[in-house]
């Protein structure tokens, strides 16, 4: 009986440029829970499932999987969430972009915005869009197109809108 042995050798530099391509994440974290503070207090924080960081072509953070946005007012407490199926975060504009499933509610205003797309700029903390919205309040409904708020929900500015307020139990205005 003839034996065969067979040896080879992988260089590590070559098998990332083969394997590298702009669909390849620099970095992946899985369950992922992320704090953002400022002087020591904390202002919200990010929660998915899965995060892939890219570097090239350009500078941008995916949550393919969705994420929720959790911000924090005093003592800890959560002021309001943002939800959404899938987001990403591009660093170079210091911008969110929130898709697919967009849910933003203020909990000490008992308000919920539902919509499609959402900008979070997150150095003018403020957050916006230009697609088709839904607000559910305690006594009214608002729909439109277009809105901008702060980034914690609590005051909005509505465009193209039309509102519905709850008189009794039976009635409403439109």
């Amino acid at each position: 009986m003839v034996g065969m042995f067979f040896s080879c050798e992988n260089d590590l530099e070559t098998i990332t440029t083969v394997t590298t391509t702009d669909d390849t994440p620099s970095e992946v974290v899985n369950e992922m829970h992320t704090l953002y503070s400022d002087s020591g207090v904390v202002i919200y924080e990010i929660i998915t499932q899965r995060m892939e960081k890219f570097e090239e072509p350009e500078e941008k953070t995916i949550f393919k999987d969705g994420f929720q946005v959790n911000f924090f007012g005093e003592k800890d407490s959560i002021v309001s969430r943002l939800t959404a199926e899938y987001a990403e975060i591009r660093d170079k504009e210091n911008q969110i972009v929130a898709r697919n499933n967009v849910i933003f509610t203020n909990f000490e205003k008992e308000q919920t915005l539902e919509t499609e797309e959402l900008y979070w700029d997150q150095a003018a903390k403020r957050v916006r869009t230009d697609k088709q919205f839904h607000i559910i309040g305690k006594e009214t409904e608002v729909w439109g197109y277009g809105l901008s708020t702060d980034e914690k929900f609590r005051e909005y500015e509505a465009h193209k809108v039309r509102v519905e307020k709850q008189i009794n139990n039976n009635d409403t205005l439109q």
